[in-house]
C-alpha cells in the first residue's frame, strides 16, 4: 500500500516516515505496475483502486484479487496491527489479498511474479462458489452474410437476450424461463441447457448451474436466437469460473446448443456472438475461427412475423451444386472478405451475392425480392437472408441510408399484410456483455 494513501489515522511519526519512503515506494510500484498492466494472463488490473475505506495498490476485479506493496514502515507495531485489521476486513468483502515487501519488488521481481502467477492460476481454477451470479446479454447475429453459408457471420448491437447464471449445489442444469416462449426446461432439449451440459463435462468441480432465461430475440427469427441462448450461458458460466476456458472452448460448448436447435453443429452465429465483430469459420473439425476487421457498417434488419425453422430451411437445400455456381460463390466469399479487410465498400456490395442458397430459401419469405430491390435502390450496399430467415438484413455505409432502407422494408410488408419488426443498428465488436452481481 502506498504510505501516502494509508488509512492509519494522523500519527505524526508514521506520517513523517511515509513521506520519507515515498520515492522508494513509487519505484517499486512502477516496476510491478509495468508488469501487471501488460500481463500474460490478459487480466485487467487497476492501480490505486478504492475499496470501502481503503485504497488498494493493485486490484483485479474479475479475480477479486488485491496486491499490496509494504515498505519498511510496515515493521512498526502499530502499522502491523492495522495491517491485520485491514486484511481481515478485505477478506470479509470476499477479496483475496497478496502482500509483498518493497525490497522484494525491487530485488526479486521474478520471484514475486511467480507467486502472483501461482495465485492467479489457483483462483482461475476455482469457481466463485454457490450463490455466485452473473448476468449475460448475448445479442443477435447475422449468419452466412449472403454468400458465406455456414462460414461467415457478424454480431449485432441489438436486439439482445438476458440470462442470469448461478452456481448451485443441486446437481445438473436447472432452467427457469422468464418469458412467453415456453421453451423446454429439460436441459437436453433446451439450447442453453445442452450448451451448459457440454461445459459441465469439463468442470467436475461444479455440481450444477441455475439458468434464468429472458428471451428477447424471438426463436425462429433468423437473427441467432438459439446462438444467443447457447453463447450467453457459457460466457456467463465462464466468468463464474474465472475465465478458465478460451473463446474457442466456449464456441465448442455452445455448438451443442445449435445441434439441439437445427440438428447440426454450426458456428456461424455462435462465433460472432462470443467473439464479436465479423468472424470466419475456416473449419469446424478442428475448430478454426478467424476474426475479420471490418469498416464501419450500419445494419438494417426486418423480421417479418412468420417463422422459418432452421431445420426446415436446411432440408430444402440441394445436396449438390454445379461447379460453375461453386466457382462464382467462392469468388464472392473471397471478394467479401477482401472488401471487409480493405474497407472497400464497393467490393463489399459486389460480393454480397448468393447463387446457391438464396434462390432456394427465398421462396419461404414473402416479398423477399422486392425488399432486396427497394433496399438497394435506397442506397444499401447489399444484403440478403439473415441465417435461415425469415429476417432479411442490409448493410449501409451510414445511418441515414440504413433508416431509409428500414422504411422501404416496412412498406413492402405493410403492402402484403404481414406484421414486422425492424432494427437499425451497427456491428457489435465486443460479443456477449456480462455484468457481475
Amino acid at each position: 500500500m502506498n504510505e501516502s494513501n494509508m488509512f492509519y489515522g494522523a500519527h505524526p511519526v508514521i506520517f513523517q516516515k511515509a513521506e520519507e519512503l515515498r520515492n522508494k515506494m513509487t519505484h517499486s510500484e512502477e516496476l510491478l505496475w509495468n508488469y501487471l498492466n501488460h500481463n500474460e494472463w490478459n487480466l485487467k488490473f487497476r492501480r490505486q483502486h478504492p475499496i470501502s475505506i481503503y485504497v488498494a495498490d493493485f486490484y483485479c476485479h474479475s479475480l477479486k484479487l488485491v496486491i499490496e506493496i509494504d515498505g519498511s514502515i510496515h515493521a512498526l507495531e502499530e502499522v502491523k496491527r492495522n495491517d491485520i485489521i485491514r486484511e481481515s476486513n478485505l477478506k470479509e468483502l470476499g477479496l483475496n489479498v497478496l502482500r509483498f515487501k518493497n525490497e522484494d519488488i525491487i530485488n526479486k521481481l521474478e520471484t514475486v511474479v511467480k507467486e502472483i502467477n501461482k495465485k492467479i492460476k489457483t483462483l482461475q481454477n476455482s469457481p466463485l462458489g454457490v450463490g455466485g451470479k452473473i448476468k449475460a446479454f448475448p445479442c443477435g447475429t447475422v449468419a452466412n452474410m449472403v454468400c458465406g453459408f455456414d462460414i461467415l457471420g457478424f454480431a449485432l448491437n441489438e436486439p439482445c437476450d438476458e440470462f442470469e447464471v448461478e452456481i448451485t449445489d443441486e446437481p445438473g442444469v436447472h432452467i427457469i424461463n422468464n418469458d412467453e416462449y415456453n421453451l423446454p426446461t429439460d436441459p437436453e432439449k433446451n439450447v442453453s441447457g445442452a450448451a451448459m451440459l457440454a461445459l459441465m463435462e469439463e468442470t467436475p468441480d461444479v455440481k450444477g448451474f441455475i439458468i434464468r432465461s429472458t428471451k428477447i430475440i424471438k426463436p425462429g427469427s433468423g437473427i441467432g436466437s438459439s446462438a444467443a441462448s447457447a453463447a450467453g450461458v457459457v460466457v456467463a458460466a465462464n466468468h463464474l469460473l474465472h475465465n478458465r476456458f478460451t473463446k474457442e472452448d466456449l464456441v465448442r460448448f455452445a455448438m451443442f446448443g445449435e445441434k439441439v436447435a437445427s440438428g447440426v453443429k454450426h458456428a456461424d452465429n455462435i462465433a460472432p456472438c462470443i467473439y464479436g465483430g465479423v468472424t470466419l469459420i475456416r473449419s469446424i473439425y478442428p475448430l478454426d475461427i478467424i476474426s475479420i476487421e471490418a469498416p464501419p457498417l450500419h445494419v438494417t434488419v426486418v423480421h417479418p412475423q412468420i417463422e422459418v425453422r432452421t431445420s426446415d430451411a436446411r432440408q430444402i437445400l440441394k445436396q449438390q451444386v454445379l461447379l460453375k455456381d461453386a466457382i462464382k460463390q467462392w469468388g464472392n466469399i473471397a471478394g467479401l472478405v477482401a472488401g471487409l479487410l480493405k474497407s472497400d465498400y464497393d467490393l463489399i456490395g459486389r460480393s454480397l451475392e448468393d447463387v446457391i442458397i438464396e434462390p432456394i430459401r427465398s421462396i419461404l419469405i414473402p416479398g423477399f425480392d422486392e425488399v432486396k430491390k427497394r433496399s438497394k435502390d435506397a442506397g444499401a450496399l447489399g444484403g440478403g437472408i439473415s441465417g435461415s430467415g425469415p429476417s432479411i438484413f442490409m448493410l449501409s455505409k451510414d445511418a441515414d441510408t440504413a433508416k431509409a432502407v428500414a422504411k422501404e422494408m416496412g412498406d413492402v410488408f405493410t403492402k402484403i399484410g404481414i406484421d414486422y419488426h425492424t432494427h437499425v443498428t451497427t456491428i457489435n465488436k465486443e460479443g456477449v456483455k456480462v455484468i457481475s452481481e
